[in-house]
């Protein structure tokens, strides 16, 4: 079993998933900003067909932010193209607001009170994209300058708002910091996420790995047996199971020492890659000197391949360090799974585990298959 694969693309589609979440019924802010100048200011008394050109473009805008919905797939190509289309998307109600923020300060119909109200709202707006849209530096700063750049340019023309242009820019410079501040926090945050995920990974891996070998454990192994029965019960493909042993290896142990011991099991390991490659098989050490072999597909004719393996280990000496070709021969037992004969993967794995004791009373370095079976 391979090692756990780099979080490749993880971060962008996080970043996705964080700005569309983040950002979808922000829309609707603006949508309810504008109701409460509108009401303010009476503007359906002197504006009405604008003002409800301005409504419907808030509307729309929030509708179209809710209907892009990120790309359900892991394609990174997909998440930046949708990034890409989303920040074009963002700003459009802030442009929207920022040419309503610029009416309220420039028409005289509007009182001051509605004034005031409307640039609170900006200010609340521009904190937002501040502060919360941080997953994009770039697309947080947009959306700030969108929303304060005209105001501060408006607020600045109007000799009697000078005071409120000193005290708005100061804010300008408070956002920027914020822009930038909030970004490296999301991340960190995403750095901690990522490096979080990747340990949960290692030790999901870990658990379900043979240290020495590399190969599945006898937990993940009984797991996916019990699942391919399960499968196969259901009307799914079907499967073999292969159990080796190695013979006498004892004696290995006792002549060469562990560690040549276990060097002959990392290379038994790597010889039974060969033979029986992923991902249509997968390999276990069960315990000891003892491996498994699950083998995918009603057509594998496992009692072939069990020989092929035997053969080769037979003529060909374990390469288990300098100067430590081992021959070794091994003991396998062979079945496949047949629901109405063996009921489950427990009942299988009896099976074969008798045939596998078969073939070493019967004077070891042998392939012993179920009876009747063509496995």
């Amino acid at each position: 079993m391979a090692a756990p694969q780099p979080l490749a693309g993880w971060r962008l589609r996080q970043v996705v998933a964080d700005t569309y979440q983040l950002s979808k019924v922000g829309g609707f802010l603006y949508v309810f900003g504008w109701a409460v100048i509108g009401w303010l200011g009476n503007v359906l008394d002197f504006a009405p067909v604008t003002a409800l050109a301005v409504a419907a473009g808030f509307l729309l805008l929030a509708a179209l932010r809710v209907a892009m919905r990120p790309p359900d797939t892991a394609n990174e190509d997909d998440a930046r193209r949708w990034l890409l289309r989303y920040a074009l998307v963002l700003p459009l109600a802030s442009v929207l607001w920022a040419g309503v923020q610029a009416w309220v300060l420039l028409d005289t119909r509007f009182g001051e009170d509605t004034r005031m109200v409307s640039l609170i709202a900006t200010i609340g707006y521009a904190t937002v994209f501040a502060n919360i849209y941080s997953t994009v530096r770039h697309l947080a700063a947009v959306g700030v300058c969108v929303l304060f750049l005209p105001m501060l340019v408006v607020l600045w023309s109007l000799p009697d708002a000078r005071a409120l242009a000193v005290a708005m820019s100061f804010y300008a410079l408070y956002l920027a910091g914020a822009v930038v501040r909030s970004h490296a926090e999301y991340r960190r945050r995403l750095r901690l996420d990522e490096a979080l995920r990747e340990q949960r990974d290692l030790y999901e891996h870990l658990s379900r790995t043979d240290s020495l070998t590399g190969l599945a454990n006898r937990r993940h192994f009984t797991a996916c047996l019990a699942h391919a029965a399960e499968r196969a019960l259901r009307g799914g493909a079907g499967f073999t199971l292969l159990i080796l042993d190695i013979d006498h290896f004892k004696r290995v142990n006792d002549r060469h020492g562990h560690a040549v011991g276990d060097a002959c099991l990392q290379a038994l390991a790597d010889r039974l890659h060969r033979a029986f490659p992923p991902p249509a098989c997968l390999l276990a050490r069960l315990g000891g000197e003892e491996f498994g072999v699950l083998i995918e597909g009603t057509h594998a004719d496992g009692r072939a391949l069990a020989e092929s393996l035997r053969n080769d280990l037979a003529q060909h000496p374990l390469d288990c360090g300098p100067g430590a070709r081992l021959p070794v021969t091994v003991s396998i037992g062979v079945g496949r799974f047949e629901p109405a004969r063996h009921g489950d993967a427990d009942g299988l794995y009896r099976a074969v585990d008798l045939a596998l004791y078969s073939a070493k009373d019967q004077g070891r370095n042998r392939v012993h298959a179920l009876a009747d079976e063509s496995a």
